[in-house]
């Protein structure tokens, strides 16, 4: 699919990978994201992050998660009228994201299946892992997804 191309459920299969990125990350939106959500010390202040388990700032979980998203988004296969999420089964964060860091993804098509109760739509369950520049896996998640269906 290129340009303003769509795709629906048929277009895609199981096995079928996609990512991309990097998406630079910074001290400045560390801070800004967890004053915001996540006011954590070691999130919020350079500091006294010195002091915590991680010994220096690093980045909420939720915006390592909400980075993700943004590249999930720029990179996988653009759906008609969008990806729905039902669930996110697993979320496991893995290593610590600092400021410096680029992050980049990687998506696996798990399993592809028609909706039992609407036939316009189709359910996609979709593995993503995120890296940093050094290929640290930072976060692995397992989710569920509705997509549209070209046939019902």
């Amino acid at each position: 699919m290129q340009g303003n191309d769509y795709s629906y459920m048929e277009d895609l299969h199981v096995g079928q990978t996609f990512g991309g990125g990097p998406v630079d990350v910074t001290a400045a939106e560390i801070i800004a994201f967890a004053s915001k959500f996540d006011p954590q010390p070691f999130h919020t202040d350079a500091e006294a992050a010195k002091h915590s388990v991680f010994g220096e700032l690093v980045a909420s979980g939720w915006h390592t998660a909400a980075l993700t998203m943004r590249l999930i988004l720029e990179y996988s296969p653009k759906m008609k009228g969008g990806m729905v999420g039902r669930s996110i089964e697993k979320l496991n964060w893995l290593h610590p994201v600092k400021p410096g860091d680029q992050l980049s993804f990687k998506g696996e098509i798990l399993e592809l299946r028609g909706s039992a109760s609407n036939p316009a739509r189709g359910i996609m369950r979709v593995r993503n892992a995120t890296f940093n520049q050094h290929g640290d896996k930072v976060l692995e998640s397992e989710s569920v997804i509705f997509v549209p269906r070209r046939t019902a």
